[in-house]
């Protein structure tokens, strides 16, 4: 190794220090000692108390906890589901406009990914709220009064408005990772296709959507993980609501954490969440493969 590759070596491991450290604070060390806690009892205060598997044992047996489990699933996997459906026919049409209109429609389109969570709940409790609300006021003034509801507090609806408004964010992200991946296709690809006869359809079904599968198993996993994780969201617009009925993993893990303060519980949880999401990365890996072609 020469004296110049030495000494941007060393000018490299000078730079990346200050990061590794702070991850190593900020993440890495708190992650091991939730991991420890995990198997403790503690309450803020005083020591610590070792109980050994009993949390893990407590949140299994806990129905608020196993309902949480699934209404994250639910949303991970049906938001991903509808966003990047969406998002990749969004992209595939904004192919076909000029790039004047185009620029303007995909920022239109990329918008919700951009307004903060919160933001966007306050948004969509004013549409959903049954006296005032615009979607109730279109269904009465379409007739169709029958199919109005207090959609944030009736269990049978309240956990689908969060899943609409989780999957509305996502479009603009799977729209534009997409578009990118579409712009990066030869196009003498699509020439020839269309010289044999291929339709529009058979183009993008054929040629344009295996190519792109990466950018496909990218936005799935942003989209399931988003919908994994989701809590600001949830907190605004129901807080867990009607009767816990939307209630979501990381929402009760805090509860337990911050407000009851038994942080040993809320540990164990957290590392059964991680164990979850870890699953859902590898699963979307092996179903949504990726693909590529060379020049």
């Amino acid at each position: 190794m020469s004296n110049i590759e030495k000494k941007y070596m060393v000018a490299g491991f000078a730079f990346l220090t200050p990061a590794i450290v702070i991850y190593l604070i900020f993440a890495v060390i708190p992650f091991f000692d939730s991991f420890i806690l995990s198997f403790q009892e503690w309450s803020g205060f005083g020591p610590r108390t070792f109980l050994g598997l009993k949390n893990y044992f407590s949140a299994f047996r806990d129905k608020t906890f196993l309902l949480a489990i699934r209404n994250s699933v639910y949303l991970g996997v049906a938001s991903a589901f509808f966003s990047v459906i969406i998002g990749v026919l969004m992209a595939w049409l904004l192919l076909y406009v000029g790039k004047k209109w185009g620029g303007f429609f995909r920022t239109i389109l990329f918008s919700p990914s951009m307004i903060p969570a919160v933001i966007t709940a306050l948004i969509f409790a004013f549409v959903y709220e049954p006296e005032i609300g615009i979607l109730n006021n279109i269904l009465g003034t379409l007739g169709l009064e029958n199919l109005q509801h207090a959609w944030l507090t009736n269990k049978g609806t309240a956990l689908n408005c969060i899943l609409f408004v989780s999957a509305w964010k996502q479009v603009g992200l799977t729209m534009v990772l997409c578009f990118a991946g579409m712009q990066g296709i030869d196009n003498s690809l699509i020439e020839s296709a269309r010289l044999d006869g291929a339709t529009d359809f058979q183009i993008f079904k054929k040629i344009i959507l295996p190519l792109i599968m990466a950018f496909v198993q990218l936005s799935t996993i942003f989209a399931v993980m988003s919908g994994l994780k989701i809590y600001d969201t949830v907190v605004a617009l129901t807080n867990g609501g009607p009767a816990k009925s939307t209630t979501v993993m990381p929402l009760w893990i805090l509860q337990n954490s911050f407000s009851f303060n038994n942080y040993g519980y809320g540990s164990a949880m957290s590392m059964i969440f991680v164990v979850i999401v870890l699953i859902g990365m590898v699963v979307v890996k092996k179903l949504v493969r990726g693909g590529n072609y060379e020049r």
